[in-house]
């Protein structure tokens, strides 16, 4: 029997002039529904939104090589 593997995705968004927020997603199985797994909070810079939104999508992995 296969393991199902959650589908999980991180969305940036830009909700005010210099604020950046992410958001981890994980897939319900219909595709117009995703579940808010986790929000990060405002960030000044892009790229600081990116990595931590990158940091918190890896840790709902559970993968002991990471």
């Amino acid at each position: 029997m296969s393991e199902q593997y959650p589908c999980l995705a991180v969305f940036f968004d830009n909700p005010g002039e210099g604020n950046f927020v992410w958001i981890v997603l994980e897939s319900t199985g219909y595709p117009a529904v995703w579940l808010d797994l986790d929000t990060g909070s405002d960030s000044s810079a892009w790229l600081e939104a990116f990595e931590a939104g990158n940091n918190a999508l890896l840790a709902n992995i559970d993968d002991q090589s990471l």
